[in-house]
């Protein structure tokens, strides 16, 4: 059957809301045995009503993110699939005003944590084996407000594409899902509006499981020869200018 994932055991950073919970989600629906992390006790209940197992974590905390792999591999017997989820934007304006705790709350979670799982999973993963990153949009183009995370989120497309030149001898796969406006918890610092859809050329903001489709695929088998990519899910915000932008730009600068 195609993209079938059944049987694949899948760790899912980051996994108990928005677009993680709707990969996790996704994921247990086609048959995936799945277990899901998250700071917050809460993940427990949230884990268990999509049929998933739940294992606290702080990404920030280094003993937390070797439990957590200790942890999912005792219960899960091993690893075909991590999915490297789990991020934090914050932002109190542009790089003048943001502080040193922004930066370092941003590189521990969006990069380190990364980093840290990258190192620990694959010793076990078997041959054929996935890892995603969670990249963004923010990571390949400047953004007001968001230098820190946009940085983080550039690293991790580096990241990915190092990772799998030194893993594919191995025969693991890194890639990374590069999202757009996707309605999200990440947004809760300023949720897209109106301008926001204005600049999609699809002219809307994307759901999560629009999302979790990308890495459907690349957690799929059908995705075996695929290695070091970057699959952005934005409605061709990057692509360039929708037609309602143009529009604007010409009625308000005179071009």
């Amino acid at each position: 059957m195609a993209f079938s994932l059944k049987g694949k055991r899948i760790l899912i950073t980051g996994g108990t809301a928005g677009i993680g919970y709707a990969v996790a989600k996704r994921f247990v629906d086609n048959g995936a045995d799945v277990v899901i992390s998250g700071r917050r006790d809460a993940g427990k209940d949230i884990a268990s009503d999509i049929g998933a197992r739940f294992i606290r974590a702080d990404m920030m905390m280094d003993d937390d993110i070797v439990a957590l792999v200790e942890q999912a591999v005792k219960l899960l017997g091993g690893l075909d699939v991590v999915v490297n989820n789990a991020g934090i934007a914050e932002s109190n304006g542009g790089v003048e005003k943001s502080g040193p705790e922004e930066y370092d709350n941003q590189m521990d979670v969006n990069l380190k944590g990364v980093y840290r799982i990258l190192q620990l999973v694959p010793r076990h993963m078997c041959a054929g084996g996935s890892i995603i990153n969670t990249a963004s949009i923010s990571g390949t183009w400047g953004e007001p407000n968001l230098a820190i995370y946009g940085a983080t989120k550039a690293a991790v497309i580096s990241l990915t594409k190092s990772a799998a030149l030194d893993l594919a001898r191995q025969n693991i796969r890194v890639n990374a899902v590069n999202p757009g406006y996707i309605y999200s918890e990440i947004w809760s610092h300023g949720a897209p509006d109106e301008l926001s859809k204005t600049l999609v050329p699809m002219g809307r903001i994307g759901e999560a499981d629009e999302a979790a489709a990308a890495y459907h695929f690349l957690a799929a088998d059908d995705s075996s020869y695929m290695t070091g990519s970057c699959m952005t899910v934005d409605g061709g915000l990057t692509v360039g200018p929708s037609i309602k932008t143009m529009k604007f730009l010409r009625d308000n600068t005179g071009e």
